[in-house]
Order: C-alpha cells, then sequence, then structure tokens
C-alpha cells in the first residue's frame, strides 16, 4: 500500500476515534466521511510533485558533485535538497485541509528551491566551461610559443655559426684552432636547436590530433587509445621543451665564448671589416635622420638577442591598435644595436630584431605585411652616446619611423 493511503486511513481510523474533539483547523465534516475524489486526486498529484523534486534535488546534487562546483553553489543544492525532503514529508503526513495546505505551501518553497539551485549549477557550468576554453586557449599559446622559440633559436644558432665562420677566416694562425673549435661547436649548438624545432612541432601536431581523437572518442576503447595517444604526445613535447633548453643554454654559453674571443681577435679595440657581405640587407635610406612615430613603442632587446621580451608583447599591441586607427601610415621598422661586436654582425643582429617585430606584428597580431618595410643600421645610429651598460641598453633596440 502507498504511503500516502496508510497515512489517509489512520488519519480516517483517527478522525473517527476523536470525534468531535477536532478544532477549528481540522476538516468540519463528520469524521466518518470518506475524502472526496477531489481530494484523493489532490493529495496524489502532491505526493507525485514531492517525489519529482525530491529526485531533481537528489540530482542537482550529483551533477554539483560531478563539476566539482564552488561551496556556494553546493549550499544551495543542498537547500534545496532539505526543502524537498521536508515537502515530501508534510505531503506524506498531511491528515487534515491545514496540514495539506501546509504542504502545498512547502512544495512551493521547494519548488522555488529547486529553481534557484539549477540556476546556480547552470551558471558554475557555464564557469567551467568557459575556464576550461580559456585553458584550452593557454595551452594553444604554449604550444606556439615552444614552436616559435625553437625557431628562434634555430635562427640565433645559425646567425652564430655564420658570425663564427667569419671568425675563422679573421683569425690568425695563434688563435685558429680554437676559432675552429667555436665553428664546429656552434654548427653542433645549430643542429641541437633544429631537431629542438623540428619535436617541438612533431610534438605540437601530435597533441593537436589526440585531443581532437580523445574529443571525438565515442566508446570506451576509442577514448582509451586517444589518452595514450595523448600521454605518448605529452612526453615527446616535454622531450622537445627539455632538448629547447638544453640548445638554447648553449647557445648562451657560446655567445659568451664568441664575445671574448672577438676580443681576442682585436686588441686594439678597432672592429674587423670582413671583404665580403654574408647577409643581404635592405637598403638604408638616406643620411638624414629618421622619422620616428612618438605614439608608436620602442622594443627594446637583451644584449646579443633578437628575440621579443614579454614586457614589450604589450607594447606591440598598442603599437597595433595605433596602426588600427591610423591605416593610411606606412611602417619601416629599424634594427639598431649597440657598439660592441663586428659591423657585419651588428648590421645582421640589427635584421634580426626587426624581423622579429615584423614576424610578431604579422604573424601574432594580424598587422598588414604591405604597410611595412624593415632596414638594419647596425651600430650606426645610436640613441645614446656613451659606453656604459645604460646607453647600450637604449641602442639595442627597433624603432617604428614613418615612410
Amino acid at each position: 500500500m502507498k504511503v500516502w493511503k496508510q497515512k489517509l486511513a489512520a488519519a480516517v481510523l483517527a478522525g473517527m476515534l476523536l470525534g468531535a474533539g477536532c478544532t477549528e483547523e481540522l476538516d468540519p465534516r463528520p469524521p466518518s466521511a470518506e475524502l472526496t475524489e477531489e481530494e484523493l486526486l489532490e493529495i496524489q498529484e502532491n505526493a507525485a510533485a514531492a517525489e519529482e523534486i525530491a529526485k531533481k534535488a537528489d540530482a542537482a546534487a550529483e551533477r554539483v558533485r560531478s563539476i566539482g562546483a564552488d561551496e556556494a553553489t553546493a549550499e544551495i543544492v543542498q537547500r534545496a535538497q532539505e526543502k524537498a525532503e521536508t515537502a515530501e514529508a508534510k505531503v506524506n503526513s498531511a491528515t487534515n485541509r491545514a496540514e495539506r495546505q501546509e504542504a502545498k505551501r512547502s512544495l512551493t518553497a521547494a519548488e522555488d528551491a529547486l529553481t534557484a539551485a539549477e540556476d546556480a549549477i547552470k551558471q558554475a557550468e557555464d564557469a567551467l566551461a568557459k575556464a576550461e576554453q580559456n585553458s584550452v586557449v593557454d595551452q594553444e599559446e604554449l604550444k606556439r610559443s615552444l614552436t616559435e622559440d625553437a625557431q628562434a633559436a634555430v635562427e640565433e644558432a645559425r646567425a652564430l655559426a655564420e658570425e663564427t665562420q667569419i671568425m675563422v677566416e679573421q683569425a690568425p694562425a695563434d688563435k685558429m684552432a680554437e676559432t675552429e673549435r667555436l665553428q664546429e661547436q656552434s654548427e653542433i649548438i645549430a643542429d641541437k636547436a633544429e631537431e629542438a624545432r623540428r619535436r617541438a612541432a612533431i610534438a605540437e601536431a601530435r597533441l593537436r590530433k589526440a585531443e581532437e581523437r580523445l574529443k571525438n572518442a565515442q566508446t570506451p576503447e576509442e577514448r582509451a587509445a586517444a589518452e595514450r595517444e595523448l600521454a605518448a604526445a605529452q612526453l615527446e613535447y616535454d622531450r622537445a621543451k627539455e632538448l629547447l633548453a638544453e640548445a638554447e643554454e648553449e647557445i648562451n654559453q657560446l655567445e659568451e665564448q664568441v664575445v671574448s674571443m672577438r676580443g681576442d681577435l682585436q686588441p686594439s679595440g678597432e672592429k674587423a671589416t670582413p671583404e665580403t657581405r654574408r647577409y643581404e640587407l635592405l637598403p638604408a635610406p638616406a643620411e638624414t635622420e629618421s622619422d620616428r612615430i612618438q605614439d608608436l613603442n620602442v622594443v627594446y632587446f637583451d644584449f646579443d638577442q633578437s628575440s621579443i621580451r614579454s614586457e614589450f608583447e604589450t607594447q606591440l599591441r598598442d603599437n597595433f591598435r595605433w596602426l588600427q586607427q591610423n591605416p593610411g601610415i606606412k611602417i619601416q621598422l629599424e634594427g639598431h644595436c649597440d657598439e660592441r661586436g663586428t659591423n657585419e654582425y651588428n648590421l645582421a643582429l640589427g635584421e634580426r630584431r626587426a624581423r622579429a617585430v615584423l614576424s610578431y606584428m604579422i604573424d601574432r597580431l594580424g598587422a598588414d605585411p604591405d604597410r611595412f618595410t624593415i632596414v638594419s643600421f647596425g651600430e650606426e645610429r645610436p640613441a645614446q652616446m656613451g659606453k656604459s651598460e645604460e646607453s647600450w641598453s637604449l641602442n639595442r633596440r627597433v624603432e617604428f619611423t614613418r615612410l
């Protein structure tokens, strides 16, 4: 027998025993009077509604656990569960008109609490989805960054290899063996950087493929296979990062040796001038000073580096917004260096710096490539004269000038 029927039977029996002892809150009909069909139907509906609300509240609680919702959302859902349990208890125990009305009010309160709980869960799920989306964006940016860093390391290592080749050609007999060692070492590092770039590209492609397979997996077997592939791709990606870190460390060490060797090869402080130019450079404009656009930020670089430091990425984005607001202006990117190093090397380094800024503007920000040209002045146009680190740091730069 249903619980509500048992309760009704007990209520009828109690009414028959109590007789005239009923208060004004009880049904005024004779205790022996049977419930009408309408009242029976109402009790059935209330019981079914209470049971349904309780089920929904339990389902809501399960959703909260599955998504790992915050404490505030969990508390809202818990209150909805409690109200649903209270409403169900009142519906099942109601034996007179007043108790049935109270049970109905309790049902309404439970429904309102359940609605609030479902709204809170929806907000929590939306927040979780947004966080996951942001996480995917961050991961994509990380992958892209690794590949770009690896490419930059390759370019830097190749540039060092070319410079050491120039140094070999210039070295006197007593320095030949050491410069040849530097040349051999630079080629090994360049190969290692190239291998890191290759691995990074392969790992990125494998990660994307594995993530897509995992996303589209329909069966447990497909999901397990995709997870194994994702784990293998992640391992390869981590190896690429380690190899790149090793290559970058060796590049830095080699740069220090090259700088030291430069000083040994040029004891008088004069800079060597090779007979042949090994870098294809764009022609410099006339000797007049360039028309630098004051509203655009200058990008500064570390010693002997052409990679863009993170603090200048925001400034480049500001420059890009300015360019969007001034579509008719064409830009020349001027690469500059401090006075240390040969003319040849500094011209090449200035070009790499200008190209790095150009690549960021076009590839990362979507700027129109037709609006840009690049030029390298090497050390010929210092922003500040002097032989201190303060002066040198201001000279290692790329300026945005008006064509």
